[in-house]
């Protein structure tokens, strides 16, 4: 086994650990940190792909917008311990687990039964060619992500005020 190799199979593993830490904890603040391995395992996913890029925007976005916003909606929400539990009947459970699993053969029988072609030369674009065309032709769908973002957050904060009863 070679070395990019040993490195391909330690990033698989930091991210399905932290996928797993995930879905099984219990406790909501560690399956925050699980998600954040698994967007961590995912930007180095990225960079063993070798699209710089996609990983930093990986980072930037996912593990630092997208966590801090959980974060705060966490933080708004209150106290979870007076709330219900989610997986408080197995039938749940099994059913997550039947989903997940026909989900998973699936996707791998897609995958398996797709003829993948492969390019005769190299497929390269620059930082500054991805950052003219977002800026240039795309602005549209870059201001619409903002969007998204914004409207993201106001649905936390109008959760939490939701679950508080202060409508």
């Amino acid at each position: 086994m070679i070395f990019a190799d040993i490195i391909f199979v330690i990033i698989i593993l930091i991210t399905l650990g932290g996928a797993l830490m995930t879905v099984l904890s219990g406790s909501i603040i560690y399956a925050l940190m699980g998600l954040v391995t698994t967007m961590f395992g995912v930007a180095g996913l990225y960079i063993y792909l070798n699209a710089p890029f996609l990983a930093m925007m990986q980072i930037l976005i996912y593990v630092g917008a997208i966590s801090v916003l959980i974060t705060f909606a966490i933080m708004l929400i209150g106290p979870l311990y007076k709330k219900p539990k989610e997986w408080s009947y197995p039938l749940k459970f099994i059913l997550a687990a039947v989903v997940a699993l026909f989900s998973f053969f699936v996707f791998a029988k897609v995958i398996l039964k797709t003829q993948w072609t492969v390019l005769s030369k190299p497929f390269a674009i620059s930082t500054k060619d991805i950052g003219r065309l977002l800026f240039d032709r795309l602005t549209f769908p870059f201001e619409l992500i903002s969007l998204v973002i914004v409207v993201a957050i106001i649905g936390a904060v109008m959760l939490s005020l939701y679950s508080r009863g202060e409508k």
